[in-house]
Formats: structure tokens, sequence, C-alpha cells
């Protein structure tokens, strides 16, 4: 099952203290499986959540200290039916896991004529249902990813690729949510290039 090779990929790349499982993360919460190549993701999406304790990027800023956004996580969880990211990036590096099944992150939007993206073959307004969710926790008013976030964010590329059979981790495979929705969304507030550079670091 997907989940239990998501889930070993997760611990394997990012190290077991680093992950917590959130409850029901391994059920399937709106009835639907994930309709890419071999019933597996096709992409993991790059969310901002907008809200975050701090903007600061210091690590020894209280608001980015374990359990300093816990009220936002816990929104993530419980605000929708399902939980509205497959994964919580906080800024101490830790993955939060809500789901390992398709939730509602997406929306609507297209990636028809964009490329890479296009070559992904997912339907209009589907995404839900072809790829993962990463909300990663700032304040979404300028550039303030931590360097904790940034390396566990290379890792959680790395598990989901591993468990998707992705063959590697490339532009196509981690779009961010407004080269999906360029009309609705602006996160990430940085460029694919930056977020390039950032991750081979």
């Amino acid at each position: 099952m997907f989940h239990l090779t998501l889930r070993n990929e997760l611990i394997d790349q990012l190290g077991r203290g680093n992950v917590v499982f959130k409850p029901k993360w391994d059920r399937i919460q709106n009835g639907t499986n994930w309709r890419g190549a071999h019933q597996l993701p096709n992409a993991l999406v790059l969310h901002h959540t907008a809200a975050a304790a701090t903007d600061s990027v210091n690590p020894n800023a209280k608001g980015n200290q374990k359990g300093a956004n816990d009220g936002v996580i816990n929104f993530i969880q419980n605000h929708y039916e399902v939980p509205a990211a497959n994964f919580t990036l906080d800024r101490d590096g830790t993955v939060y896991v809500h789901a390992a099944y398709p939730i509602w992150h997406a929306g609507l939007g297209s990636f028809k004529g964009r490329r890479p993206w296009s070559s992904l073959g997912i339907p209009d307004n589907l995404g839900n249902n072809y790829m993962l969710g990463v909300e990663i926790m700032s304040k979404g008013m300028k550039k303030d990813f931590t360097q904790a976030q940034w390396d566990a964010l290379a890792l959680l590329l790395d598990a989901c690729s591993d468990a998707c059979q992705w063959g590697g981790v490339t532009l196509l495979r981690r779009p961010q949510h407004r080269d999906w929705a360029p009309t609705r969304k602006v996160d990430l507030r940085y460029t694919n290039a930056e977020v390039h550079a950032h991750l081979r670091g």
C-alpha cells in the first residue's frame, strides 16, 4: 500500500524524530485514490501557509522552535472535512504528515500550455487527485524560509520521489501553487530558479 511505502521513505530520508504522523494520515479520506500512473501521485505542489509565528530566519528565534506553530498545523489538520495539505513543513524542519492520499489543496487550476508541467497530463481542476501538497510554514509576505526548511524540503522531495517512482526530483515534480493557479495564488514568493538553487545548496 502506498502509505506504507511513503512512511518508510519519509523516515529513511528525514529520520524518525523529524517526522510526525497525524491521526488518520494513512486513510483514504475522501473516497478517492491517486489517479497518476500506477495509482501514484505525479508531483508535490509547494504552498506556503501565510501564517507563522515569525518571519525571522534566525534558528534561535522563538517562532522557529518546535511547537511554536502548532495552532496552524492543527488548523491544517482539522479545519476542513479532510486536511488542507498532505504535509506541513514547520520552521524547525519538522515534517507533519496529514494524509498519504488525495485531499483538497490545489483547487481550481490548469497546467495546459505550461511547460514542463503540461506533460504530466493532469486534467484541469483535478490537481488534488494527481498531486501531493506541502504547506511550508511562512508569513507569506517575503522570502522567509529557514535553512532547516530548505534542508527538510530537499529530503521530503527525495522521499516522495522514491515512494512515487519519479526517478528523481526536477522542476516537473515540484510545481508551486502559482504554477497551477497563476491567477489565484502567489505562493511561493521564491522563483523556481531560487527554489532550485536553495535545494541544491
